[in-house]
């Protein structure tokens, strides 16, 4: 990947689940379109996380807003629910982590 992770590890585990969820949909993707599935970059933007990919057909592209909207509600510190916080940064963390932002 070219741009890699820019994110915190508390989307870790929302990341783990995605991947396992891509596999067979990217290998179908694959074997149907003659094209190869690229992750380009993941990241946090506006306090959700944002998925770059290159080649991908409506099922792969439903799993990764899938994996946004849940990332809308985990805090990006730890995992735990959390909620968009703005200050210096808009992110999404929890009670615990909200004076990190």
């Amino acid at each position: 990947m070219p741009r890699g992770f820019l994110h915190g590890d508390g989307w870790f585990d929302i990341l783990w689940r995605l991947s396992g969820g891509l596999e067979p949909l990217v290998e179908e993707f694959e074997q149907e379109s003659g094209c190869q599935f690229e992750i380009l970059q993941v990241k946090e933007k506006f306090g959700g996380l944002r998925i770059y990919v290159s080649g991908a057909h409506d099922a792969i592209r439903q799993r990764l807003e899938a994996a946004k909207m849940e990332s809308t509600r985990s805090c990006e510190i730890c995992g735990q629910p959390g909620a968009l916080r703005e200050s210096r940064w808009i992110k999404i963390l929890c009670d615990e982590h909200t004076t990190i932002n």
